[in-house]
């Protein structure tokens, strides 16, 4: 198997109510308009220039209801730094590089064990993306090769976690909307159970606005977790999990990037561990943010 660097999983944690608390972060870690000439269409995609840096920090704090045998209530909080350069530009795809500056979780109570981040902090790739922001390539920062199918969907689970949805890739009109469904399989939340989940996520376009120098479109997304009807399972337990989140994204259209977003989370755990008959039930609520700071802006866009 080929080497592409530090693995971006997170290390299980010890004990079941670390390991809940680790799926259900890592499964959500996924302003209001103002100003004046509101337009009816728009067209939605990519856009920059070689050199531009673009720097999204995002936030995502969660309540966990655990059992009492389990510990009782747990926060977490997630915090995602990451830096991309515009490499090059074609009528199709944007380059970049970009480089994952911080990633932090904090638990309370603080558990004995949290997992290590160190290995990837400071990782940096190749990443090509369509007009639409769908991932065409993705090479690790010396490597030769472009990484493997594994590790692509890991990053486009990072990627996916700044609350980003995917664009239509042309002109929509204010009430359009587009939506898609992808399997989440249980190996990409680090589970081994017999669990998949279906994810679909809506977009609609509910306004665009001009302010100043820049045109907003605001974008309702709606994201639904559901079990798979046919998990592929990998042993060690029997999970099912539904759950939904909204999100208000802001997209700038004149210059083809993201602003920002805010959103909440929702979802319900049933487990059964393995060697365990009795079920283990975990609710959990989330609330996330993510900023944008730019070569061309004057200061951070990440407001509470």
């Amino acid at each position: 198997m080929r080497d592409y660097g530090p693995s971006m999983s997170f290390r299980p944690f010890s004990g079941h109510r670390y390991r809940l608390l680790a799926l259900a972060t890592g499964l959500v870690l996924l302003g209001g308009p103002g100003g004046a000439d509101a337009q009816q269409s728009t067209r939605l995609e990519l856009a920059g220039a070689q050199g531009d840096w673009l720097q999204y920090d995002h936030r995502n704090d969660l309540v966990v209801d655990l059992p009492a045998d389990l510990g009782g209530p747990a926060t977490t909080r997630t915090t995602i730094r990451l830096r991309h350069v515009v490499e090059s530009v074609s009528v199709d795809a944007i380059a970049y590089v970009t480089t994952l500056e911080e990633v932090s979780l904090e638990v309370r109570p603080t558990p004995a064990e949290l997992p290590d981040l160190s290995g990837i902090q400071g990782l940096q790739f190749h990443h090509t993306a369509s007009r639409a922001g769908r991932t065409l390539s993705l090479r690790l920062a010396g490597q030769s090769s472009e990484a493997g199918p594994g590790l692509l969907e890991q990053m486009e689970n990072w990627l996916g976690q700044l609350g980003f949805p995917p664009l239509p890739g042309g002109v929509v009109a204010v009430g359009d909307e587009w939506s898609e469904t992808v399997p989440v399989p249980a190996m990409a939340l680090g589970l081994a159970v017999d669990y998949d989940v279906v994810q679909t996520r809506t977009v609609r376009l509910t306004e665009t606005l001009s302010t100043g120098s820049s045109t907003v479109a605001f974008l309702a997304v709606t994201t639904t977790w559901e079990p798979a009807p046919d998990p592929s399972g990998t042993g060690g337990g029997v999970a099912s999990l539904r759950g939904s989140a909204e999100q208000m994204v802001r997209f700038d259209t004149r210059l083809g990037r993201f602003l920002g977003s805010t959103g909440t989370s929702e979802l319900e755990l049933v487990l059964t561990p393995e060697g365990r008959a009795q079920y283990v039930a975990v609710s959990a609520t989330g609330r996330q943010i993510t900023g944008l700071t730019a070569s061309s802006d004057s200061g951070s866009d990440l407001r509470e």
